[in-house]
């Protein structure tokens, strides 16, 4: 398997610095400015968010070009047959769960009275996914700050929705993990069985709304954002961490099937790859400075399924499967961009026929 290399992490890691660096400075010469410059700015305002916008799509689509390259040149050392049908079903599924991802999004804005419609917030929540490929995973959070301020919605209680989704998917992929050792027969999982129990009954206490408005009142202290007072009850809380579950497990069965598609293993062992994935992706999603968590997860998730399988195999998959990831959410972006082009020209049309007929 092929992480990523100490000289691969320093180069993203002096670009998100170069990037953010380049962001103060510009900021810092627009507050210092004399007032004819600021006027000058004020007057391309469009075109520089423009110019901004582009920077920003190219800057995705080349870390996304680069993972997916990276992870191409570790499994052209390999040959095997895939199993189409397998694999044509694990993609409609893969496309089912981070749809979900965006209706979760969507309803947990609902319940924080900052939503906005359900085409747009969709659209915007399809297309932040790419933010996680730039180092520092902050590109995907800017996407939805700039199109929730444009519909005049509160960026304290965006900043709010963006860390109880974080904290309902951490939950979620935390209790998964847990709950999957007890159905696992591999003996070195089986003894963390009482931690597990333990832990699981911590993260339910940690739901409780008392205990979430302390954490999240600390998260907006440093975001620097007003305070605000999580208003669900501890039922709406279990409700909207428990979608996560469903909708990860959903996520688990596609995983499974696209295993299969490479290497033919036991859909009994379909909570362990479930949960191994959901505590691979919880590490690889605190290793900040790794886009996407690259090569973290992947690394945690082959020295688990060399238990079922062969290592050169468990290898092989744990990089195929991040390539599968990334060309579903690819797909579901073209999808939504052509969906969204289409309902344009629709609308376009419909004007013009009312025009003609007045």
């Amino acid at each position: 398997m092929e992480n990523i290399s100490k000289q691969e992490f320093l180069f993203q890691l002096n670009l998100f610095k170069s990037i953010k660096i380049g962001i103060l400075v510009l900021s810092n010469i627009y507050l210092g400015a004399p007032g004819k410059i600021k006027n000058m700015i004020q007057r391309y305002k469009r075109a520089i968010i423009l110019l901004i916008k582009a920077i920003i799509s190219i800057t995705i689509i080349f870390f996304i070009i680069r993972y997916v390259k990276i992870n191409i040149n570790g499994l052209n050392k390999f040959e095997f047959r895939f199993n189409y049908y397998y694999l044509t079903i694990s993609f409609i599924i893969l496309l089912i769960y981070i749809l979900n991802q965006s209706f979760l999004w969507y309803y947990i804005t609902i319940q924080n009275n900052c939503n906005i419609d359900l085409r747009t917030s969709i659209k915007s929540r399809v297309y932040s996914e790419f933010g996680k490929y730039v180092p520092g995973k902050v590109f995907g959070y800017a996407m939805l700050f700039y199109v929730y301020s444009k519909a005049n919605q509160s960026k304290t209680l965006v900043a709010f929705c963006m860390f109880f989704e974080l904290l309902a998917s951490v939950l979620a992929a935390s209790m998964i993990f847990l709950f999957s050792l007890f159905f696992t027969e591999i003996q070195d999982f089986q003894k963390y069985r009482i931690i597990a129990l333990f832990l699981l009954v911590v993260f339910f206490i940690l739901i409780h709304p008392r205990i979430l408005n302390y954490f999240i009142a600390i998260f907006l202290k440093i975001a620097k954002r007003e305070p605000v007072k999580l208003n669900m009850t501890y039922y709406q809380l279990f409700k909207i961490v428990s979608l996560y579950v469903a909708n990860f497990m959903v996520f688990g069965i596609g995983l499974v099937l696209f295993i299969n598609s490479i290497y033919p293993v036991s859909f009994s062992n379909y909570l362990f790859i479930t949960g191994i994935m959901a505590g691979a992706g919880l590490i690889g999603l605190f290793a900040i400075f790794v886009p996407a968590g690259l090569g973290v997860r992947e690394g945690i998730l082959t020295l688990a399924l060399k238990e079922i399988m062969p290592i050169t195999f468990a290898g092989v998959i744990s990089l195929a499967s991040r390539v599968w990831l990334i060309l579903g959410e690819i797909i579901l972006f073209f999808m939504v961009f052509i969906y969204n082009l289409y309902l344009k020209k629709v609308s376009k049309n419909a004007i013009e026929i009312r025009s003609f007929d007045e």
